[in-house]
């Protein structure tokens, strides 16, 4: 795809057969995360974790969805892969460099997703309340200071992706 139609056509899939993409698109995901600008050039301060372990996946399915007072819901979709960003911050507490740093580098993923035809959509109201079970961050094996901040689920859909017209939606002013 060419960027322009690969932007047009990015949008969330909410729905997936369970069937796991190739270990090629994959890391071709991952290379756009290791592609993606982030602050100060200080990588060393983001983290990528690929979680495809079932049990796992449906044990931090389950929790983000009791935390976010939705119990039973499908958080994840169906997507048999999720993959946590997480940020050390930069200095005593998370703060919008690392958060900004996320959002970017999900972002490339999903961009690359998209141009792959590979099923994928945001995952923050559950990485959120990943953080709150303490123990299941400890079963992501992070190194020591980091803490999830973002995250993305992939897989086969059939759903597609196609180019749409974008309207104006943000309010723009312009100066001098």
């Amino acid at each position: 795809m060419e960027t322009m139609s690969t932007i047009t056509s990015r949008r969330s899939i909410r729905s997936y057969t369970g069937e796991s993409i190739s270990d090629s698109d994959l890391q071709t995901v991952l290379k756009a995360a290791n592609a993606a600008p982030v602050g100060m050039g200080k990588y060393e301060n983001a983290h990528l974790t690929v979680i495809q372990d079932p049990e796992l996946l449906r044990e931090i399915e389950a929790s983000a969805a009791e935390a976010l007072g939705r119990p039973g819901a499908s958080i994840f979709y169906g997507a048999p892969t999720y993959i946590a960003i997480s940020a050390k911050p930069y200095g005593d507490a998370l703060g919008n460099i690392d958060y900004a740093n996320t959002g970017i580098i999900v972002h490339s993923m999903a961009l690359a997703a998209t141009d792959l035809g590979v099923g994928s959509c945001y995952i923050w109201g559950g990485t959120m309340a990943l953080v709150a079970n303490p123990a299941l961050v400890a079963r992501l094996n992070l190194p020591e200071g980091f803490v999830p901040c973002g995250g993305i689920v992939l897989g086969v859909s059939d759903e597609t992706y196609a180019p749409r017209e974008i309207p104006q939606r943000i309010g723009t002013n312009y100066v001098g």
